[in-house]
């Protein structure tokens, strides 16, 4: 069990502005919650109006509104993500979207809900739709949302 040590509080009534587990990182307690990452409460925003968005390997935890035309096509690659990588997409067009995931998808991609494997094939992103992609797997997705 790891302790922490508490610094910045002048009393045991004055809010905690530090801990550290003696682990190298500084846990920030308060109104903000933070790491090394930055805000763990707020969604990292990446705005693209592009006709072809590639998510690249940096974007677990990163939120993208998508506001291109409605040809627009999400590529999601395997080996971009390791098991627990989570990204959200957020169509903010009335059109619906295409999200292609590449073959090497080995394990497989699915829509929650339905058993059917979607590796090296595509799904619909509704317009005004929202979905959320989760890797169990380094080559392994599955998606929910306004999906189909």
């Amino acid at each position: 069990m790891s302790k922490l040590r508490l610094s910045g509080a002048t009393s045991s009534f004055e809010e905690i502005k530090t801990a550290d587990a003696g682990d190298g990182n500084t846990y920030q307690v308060g109104s903000t919650v933070t790491d090394a990452q930055g805000n763990v409460r707020a969604l990292e925003v990446t705005t693209n109006s592009t006709t072809s968005v590639t998510i690249a390997a940096s974007s677990s935890g990163k939120y993208f509104r998508l506001t291109g035309a409605a040809t627009t096509t999400i590529n999601i690659n395997a080996g971009n993500f390791a098991a627990g990588d989570i990204i959200t997409l957020h169509n903010a067009t009335s059109s619906d979207m295409t999200i292609d995931f590449d073959a090497n998808f080995t394990d497989t991609v699915y829509i929650a809900g339905d058993g059917t494997d979607k590796n090296n094939s595509t799904i619909t992103l509704a317009g005004y739709g929202l979905a959320t992609c989760i890797a169990f797997t380094s080559a392994g997705m599955i998606i929910s949302g306004n999906v189909s």
